[in-house]
């Protein structure tokens, strides 16, 4: 995985408190980034992932922290 430890680290953290499990009908990547969004970390993506990673390592990570 090319994102950085301290970067997982913090989507960790940002992820755990809101990850209830995923409602009926929705699927896990739509349930992921649901999250994503909900934990406000829309600009945090763009401001500093986005700098040295794409959609697919930011799904790579999301895969490991929400199953």
């Amino acid at each position: 995985m090319k994102m950085l430890p301290e970067h997982f680290e913090h989507m960790r953290a940002a992820l755990a408190p809101i990850d209830t499990g995923r409602p009926e009908g929705a699927t896990l990547r739509r349930y992921q980034w649901d999250l994503v969004r909900q934990a406000g970390l829309i600009p945090w993506l763009c401001d500093t992932l986005y700098k040295y990673l794409n959609d697919e390592h930011v799904q790579t990570a999301l895969n490991r922290l929400v199953k």
